[in-house]
């Protein structure tokens, strides 16, 4: 079977040549490989040239796609640009900061080829950069419930549950052909995540697979993840997309339910000056929320991370929330300050044991130089010879 993989990249000099390198032992002969550089201004092009060489004569179907300059919003048109060209039978999207782990995805794509699906959603890894460590991804518990899932509907449920990235996922190309399924285009980012619902909502058959395909980086600068502002207000709209695209009186509160994890991942990083308009976004967006969907969510574990906040908001006390934001955000840098002043006071200590032992050994050493000078003398007066040096 043949298998298309794309991979998209802007501004990542540091990072696409080891992705590239990680995805080379899950390509076969046949493969097609289209890399979407969007408009970079450093040495991305070069990387992907670069290695993309390294790849000539295997029989891969390299398919390169340089844009001039950046576009609007995130990878929703290099995507779409991308699935304009996919000629496999399979597809799958690789983040071009992102490390391939080509155990779990053989394995993925040995279980997909055994039985083609319209999806089949992988588990992955998440990889902190700043501490050098890798993590279960946010969504890890929902994996004891993968295997027992039998019932398509119980499927999509729980698919529309999960993270929405598209980089865990194997599409069967002629479904999201026959769909019609496209990333929304537009001056935001996170778009993967209306793609997510679209695809969810419109598969007939949903597969899982707990293997780990790839390793995504997390903590990088520049990266959309690491989002503090007004951007992220983009997930109120993407809310509402999400709300047009599902079938009367379905999936209302599993919306909802994505859209309040989100609020509660916004508001603990969320910057005190982008406070006011994501309070007024959410206002607009919330205060149209049915109550019969909010009920539905009220012992969600989930979902409650954010309810009372979200809550407050729709009814329109916008002062409350935001003082409480306020108060919480001064915790945190009082937090901050903490582990810094902590960190300096460690590293005086320890300058302080280092000079304590440097102090000593210049004792001992200016203790050795007098011993040698006397002893030297008392040679001398006796008649001795001096010690060679």
């Amino acid at each position: 079977m043949k298998f298309s993989f794309v991979v998209t990249a802007y501004n990542i000099e540091d990072y696409i040549g080891p992705c590239l390198d990680s995805l080379a032992p899950c390509l076969r002969p046949g493969d097609q490989l289209i890399v979407v550089d969007d408009g970079s201004g450093d040495g991305t092009c070069d990387e992907i040239l670069n290695r993309l060489a390294c790849l000539e004569g295997r029989g891969i179907e390299l398919c390169p796609i340089f844009l001039g300059a950046n576009t609007h919003g995130g990878v929703g048109i290099p995507a779409n640009v991308a699935l304009t060209e996919v000629r496999g039978e399979a597809l799958f999207f690789v983040d071009g900061d992102d490390l391939m782990e080509a155990a779990g995805f053989l394995a993925a794509r040995q279980t997909y080829e055994a039985r083609p699906s319209d999806l089949l959603i992988a588990n992955y890894r998440v990889y902190d950069a700043g501490c050098d460590r890798y993590m279960p991804p946010a969504d890890q518990p929902l994996w004891t419930r993968g295997a027992a899932v039998r019932d398509p509907e119980a499927r999509r449920h729980l698919a529309l549950q999960m993270i929405g990235v598209p980089w865990r996922k194997i599409y069967r190309t002629d479904f999201l052909r026959a769909a019609g399924l496209r990333f929304p285009e537009g001056d935001f980012f996170y778009e993967d995540n209306p793609f997510h619902w679209q695809a969810c909502l419109a598969a007939g058959d949903i597969r899982f697979l707990d293997r780990s395909v790839c390793a995504h980086r997390v903590g990088r600068v520049g990266q959309t993840m690491a989002a503090h502002g007004i951007e992220l207000t983009a997930f109120f709209d993407h809310y509402e997309t999400i709300l047009s695209l599902l079938p009367d009186g379905g999936y209302r509160p599993d919306a909802l339910r994505w859209l309040l994890e989100n609020m509660a991942w916004h508001i603990e990083r969320l910057d005190p000056g982008a406070h006011w308009i994501y309070a007024l976004r959410a206002q607009e967006t919330l205060s149209a929320v049915p109550e019969a969907d909010w009920q539905a969510l009220r012992h969600d574990p989930v979902a409650l991370r954010a309810w009372g906040v979200a809550r407050v908001l729709a009814a329109g006390d916008l002062a409350a929330v935001i003082s409480g934001w306020q108060g919480q955000a001064v915790m945190r840098r009082l937090a901050d300050l903490e582990g810094r002043l902590q960190h300096l006071s460690d590293e005086m200590h320890r300058q302080q044991q280092t000079l304590g032992t440097v102090n000593h050994w210049m004792d001992g050493q200016r203790a050795l130089q007098e011993f040698r000078a006397l002893k030297a003398m008392a040679r001398s007066g006796l008649g001795g010879p001096k010690d060679a040096e």
